[in-house]
């Protein structure tokens, strides 16, 4: 990234509140303005937010993973599927499918939902989201999408689009913003302390501490881990795309959800070459993730003083 004496100066702070974390990296962010930043950034302990064209959409890439997820435990909940339900799988029916470890198998195999769950979450196996996908149903997630309020995510395919151009229009693929990411994993999140109400959008405390701990097992480092030394804090689900770089998780401090945050670096595709537009972004994101991390364990030492 650009200025690097600015950003080791950055993280020689100590720890800044997440307001002065979201201008500092809006200050950067207008160094490289040929692409487009989403974040949405909730500190659960203080209920407060940093939020930056949060409504925007863009390309949801794997990060729409986290909605299947939620779906399927929310129908869960309903009795509508059991984690325990099983599915053959053959992986020649979701095309060529390279991302996770699935299509490497010799199928057909059998497959609880938890199991592709855990799959899909910690290797983004497309594998294990094409049979999800295909048992709830496209029309289904898109409806279940609006009941979570979840207003400007769209399904429109189970499986990611092959052989799109970089500067493909979002009509193309599943689309989201960073406040539905952040909305999604909040519910997991607040179900997992027992916060959400009772009926509606209602998931059990146990169901979401399994969608909680299947984000802990991700097993990418290049983004929110990479410039970590701890990594047993943090679950997370990221998401590359043609023109897009996104990260949606959450940060553990003191044995409790401290941060949910939702990046997107969009449009890089506009950078020009031979900038290393993917690399960029990826570094972009890790920073942001690095301040937050700096600042709860600020935080929480001078609490604990």
């Amino acid at each position: 990234m650009r200025n690097e004496l600015q950003i080791q100066d950055w993280l020689g702070s100590g720890g800044w509140p997440l307001y002065t974390i979201g201008q500092r990296m809006i200050e950067l962010a207008t160094q490289e303005p040929s692409c487009a930043y989403r974040w949405c950034v909730r500190d659960v302990r203080q209920g407060i937010c940093h939020m930056f064209n949060e409504h925007m959409a863009g390309p949801a890439s794997s990060t729409r993973k986290l909605y299947i997820l939620v779906t399927t435990l929310l129908l869960v909940e309903r009795a509508e599927l059991t984690l325990e339900e099983t599915l053959v799988v053959d992986n020649s029916r979701a095309g060529n499918q390279t991302c996770g470890g699935l299509w490497l198998l010799d199928s057909p195999r059998t497959f609880t939902i938890a199991e592709l769950l855990k799959l899909m979450m910690g290797l983004s196996d497309n594998v294990a989201t094409f049979y999800l996908v295909e048992r709830i149903g496209l029309q289904r997630l898109n409806a279940l999408s609006t009941d979570l309020a979840l207003r400007q995510t769209r399904h429109l395919s189970s499986v990611p689009i092959q052989a799109l151009s970089e500067d493909h229009s979002l009509d193309a693929v599943n689309s989201t913003t960073a406040w539905d990411l952040a909305t999604a994993l909040s519910f997991l999140v607040d179900g997992a302390e027992g916060r959400l109400p009772q009926g509606g959008t209602f998931i059990g405390q146990q169901l979401c501490r399994f969608g909680l701990d299947s984000m802990r097992a991700q097993q990418d480092t290049t983004a929110v881990r990479s410039w970590m030394d701890d990594v047993g804090h943090i679950g997370d689900k990221q998401g590359v795309g043609y023109r897009n770089y996104n990260n949606v998780g959450y940060l553990v401090r003191d044995g409790s959800v401290r941060i949910v945050f939702s990046f997107i670096v969009d449009d890089l595709h506009r950078m020009e070459e031979p900038r290393p537009a993917f690399a960029y972004a990826r570094d972009f994101i890790a920073l942001f993730f690095r301040l937050l991390d700096d600042s709860s364990k600020f935080q929480s030492s001078s609490k604990d003083s």
